[in-house]
């Protein structure tokens, strides 16, 4: 067939058919289709779609993704095959049946997600089963390698390769605090992170702010290699594209598999080397894990999947019922960040940070038991890991190596407390909506900074929190929303008045 051209991003893989091909092939729309180009023999699979008029018979239409992955032009001539029935549907409907998985059955699963062979309602009904069905600890392994084993793998030739990762609801970038604090101590830290689903920044986020993340896999390397450490965008490497498909499918309907974010946390420590990860799992109201029951049957999976892929893990579980730190936003949490580095600050988010790089270098031996904070936090105290981060941040060609460089939002809006009390309780939720509404993460410089925490005593006028925004439509829809949905809740210092 002829291959028509369409300049439009599907956002998947899709051909067009005429009509008369359909029927010929015995296709019907939603069918399967292998492409293969006559020149190069890329292929790839597609959905199939139908038409009279898009496409004339012996053409096929196809859009931005098909013509990358097969390297085609309008008027270039590739063979279609129908792919027939997957065996992937088969397993998936036994999942959804409550059956149980093996190895070849969910690394098949994996392998077509990873190959856009199964649809979107396909790939979205293996997500739901496992959801409502749960993996047992057999199947989060299995799990777990397959999706190592469908991706590249980053590989060092020298060095101990060290991670750390948080099941995540919490604000604060303790990753850009710890990656240098380890990187310090010669140990290799490339931590490949995200963006922001539903806080109001990521670590790629805010590290964006000062260099580059969107580096490919060889660059990761070197700096790696050259510095110790690197920070950068998981999405922009091809370490687990199953994973990466995966949490596409599971974000609309915010599915959080307990099994599959197990595997899907180890499978992207395992693609870039690491050998000793500490995992941090915040427990609180407002964050992804509820209570302290669900973390420790969580922290007993990772280290037992760790442990059947060759790591080794320590989970830890931390304090979620408030902020980690008092910064909500890209460039606001990248200058709290900073500013910790600089030894302007020292709270609740750099001593996680110091605790948990503690961990790590217990793991290795680089410090002997009970003595990891000690040495994290000296190398924080001393300027190294300031020093070592400056490096890293040169290397990912930036700029801003001081706090005081970071640009600012240029609306703001101040928010006081009404009367004097005591703060008892502090949404982290609400707070990251109204910093979400401000812009962030989308606008960097927009977010929330806190001024005050839970058990701090307030008299009337004192400063709670501040909102910034890049434009004042969103100010005003953030300050709106702030007002409806207070994130504090106070305790009154005078209980009675007696005259």
């Amino acid at each position: 067939m002829k291959v028509k051209t369409f300049p439009i991003n599907a956002g998947k893989l899709v051909a067009i058919l005429h009509r008369t091909d359909a029927e010929e092939l015995g296709l019907i729309a939603g069918d399967r289709v292998e492409i293969i180009n006559k020149n190069n023999q890329k292929k790839c699979v597609a959905v199939v779609d139908i038409s009279n008029y898009s496409v004339v018979v012996d053409q096929i239409g196809l859009f931005e993704e098909g013509i990358e992955k097969l390297g085609v032009k309008n008027g270039s001539k590739v063979n279609v095959t129908p792919t027939g029935q997957l065996k992937s549907l088969d397993y998936i409907k036994k999942k959804m049946n409550g059956e149980k998985l093996n190895q070849e059955e969910i690394s098949t699963i994996v392998k077509d997600i990873s190959d856009e062979r199964l649809s979107d309602i396909e790939s979205t009904a293996f997500i739901s089963a496992i959801y409502m069905k749960g993996m047992d600890i057999d199947e989060t392994i299995s799990m777990t390698k397959a999706l190592i084993n469908d991706g590249n793998k980053l590989e060092f030739k020298k060095g101990i390769v060290v991670d750390k990762h948080s099941v995540g609801g919490v604000n604060g970038r303790a990753t850009m605090i710890i990656t240098p604090i380890i990187a310090s101590t010669g140990l290799l830290m490339p931590k490949t992170s995200s963006r922001s689903i539903t806080s109001a920044a990521g670590t790629a986020d805010s590290m964006e702010v000062l260099a580059e993340v969107c580096l490919d896999t060889e660059k990761i390397r070197k700096i790696t290699e050259n510095v110790g450490g690197v920070i950068a965008w998981g999405g922009a490497v091809d370490l687990a594209p199953a994973d990466d498909k995966i949490i596409k499918i599971e974000h609309p309907l915010s599915l959080d598999p307990e099994g599959q974010v197990i595997a899907s946390v180890l499978a992207k420590k395992a693609s870039v080397g690491s050998k000793f990860v500490v995992i941090d799992l915040p427990v609180g109201r407002y964050v992804k894990i509820k209570d302290k029951e669900t973390a420790i049957r969580m922290a007993k999976k990772f280290v037992q999947v760790g442990k059947e892929v060759g790591m080794k893990i320590e989970a830890v579980i931390t304090n979620g019922e408030e902020p980690c730190g008092l910064a909500f936003g890209s460039a606001l949490e990248a200058k709290y960040a900073l500013e910790v580095l600089e030894g302007k600050r020292f709270d609740n988010l750099a001593q996680k940070s110091c605790e948990l790089s503690g961990a790590l270098l217990e793991m290795v031996g680089k410090a002997q038991s009970g003595k990891g904070y000690d040495m994290a936090k000296e190398i924080l105290d001393s300027g190294k890991a300031l020093e070592k981060f400056k490096e890293i941040i040169k290397a990912q060609g930036g700029k801003i190596y001081s706090s005081e460089k970071i640009q600012s939002a240029p609306f703001t809006k101040e928010f006081k407390a009404g009367a004097d009390g005591v703060i008892d309780e502090m949404n982290t939720k609400l707070l990251t909506r109204i910093a979400r509404i401000a812009g962030a993460p989308s606008n960097k410089t927009a977010g929330l900074m806190l001024y005050k925490l839970v058990g701090e005593k307030v008299k009337e006028g004192d400063l709670l929190f501040t909102i910034h925004a890049e434009n004042k439509d969103k100010l005003i829809a953030a300050e709106k929303f702030a007002f409806k949905n207070i994130p504090f809740s106070f305790k009154r210092i005078i209980i009675q008045t007696i005259r």
